[in-house]
């Protein structure tokens, strides 16, 4: 939705300030000299200096001449342009991630370095040791990426794995495990588990990757065969996550598929 063009918060403030001063100014000392008439140059440099500040009330101001300044509109389509920038390259950045993990995925089915389970252990223990050593960073987030695209190459190999006590656990390596086995081997019978744990979830990387599993899940089951309380507790959810997250456009594309699956 389009704000207000003087809506624009302290960025645009400065500006109006600045054009409103230089024009009255120039105004100024047109008529300083009592001699001189007013003209038609200081009305249009009078106009000039409020056209700042008359967006939110003209679609345009016609000044003598003929020129006509399409003041809102053009904010608008300024404003409009930059969102569409931001969005494609917000959809550029979450699809390069999800190419990274399946790169690392379709590597090797060799397990090296012990079973699955032990290796899985290893890369649970490295999750947290990370988070607990390593503050916010791309470069942290580069390493959990990698770190789950081998808990989805490793997990399905899991025979018992407790898929719903690893939902429920307090360790938020254990949760993504779980997490990285339903995107990569996806479960109808979890899914209800699952929602509840993504919507839940405090650690924002493990909810990012939690609601690519819903989605791998609602895919397997079949969009129109989802239940509505599963779907309204989504609906729920993401009125809770700031709309410009990551997290939420990735629960918003679920959503999207689950609506297009009822139509």
């Amino acid at each position: 939705m389009t704000e207000p063009v003087n809506a624009g918060g302290p960025r645009k403030r400065p500006i109006a300030y600045v054009i409103s001063l230089v024009a009255i100014g120039i105004m100024v000392v047109h008529i300083v000299d009592p001699t001189l008439e007013i003209d038609g140059t200081t009305l249009a440099l009078a106009a000039i200096a409020v056209v700042p500040w008359l967006g939110d009330l003209f679609e345009s101001i016609e000044l003598p001449g003929g020129t006509k300044l399409q003041y809102r509109q053009l904010q608008e389509r300024i404003d409009a342009t930059e969102q569409r920038t931001q969005e494609v390259r917000q959809a550029a950045d979450d699809a390069a991630r999800q190419a990274r993990v399946a790169l690392v995925t379709s590597g090797s089915e060799s397990i090296p370095g012990g079973s699955p389970a032990e290796k899985v252990a290893q890369l649970t223990q490295a999750f947290t040791e990370l988070r607990r050593s390593e503050p916010s960073s791309p470069g942290r987030t580069y390493r959990e990426e990698q770190i789950f695209a081998e808990l989805v190459r490793l997990t399905p190999h899991l025979t018992d794995m407790d898929l719903p006590a690893a939902l429920g656990s307090d360790d938020g390596g254990i949760r993504l495990t779980a997490y990285a086995r339903l995107y990569a081997k996806p479960e109808g019978q979890y899914l209800n588990a699952l929602v509840e744990a993504a919507l839940t979830e405090e650690m924002h990387f493990n909810q990012y990757w939690a609601f690519h599993a819903v989605g791998a899940v609602i895919d397997t089951v079949g969009p129109g065969r989802v239940e509505l309380s599963t779907i309204r507790r989504l609906r729920q959810g993401l009125a809770l996550i700031p709309e410009d997250s990551d997290r939420a456009r990735t629960l918003r594309a679920v959503l999207a598929r689950v609506d297009y699956g009822a139509a």
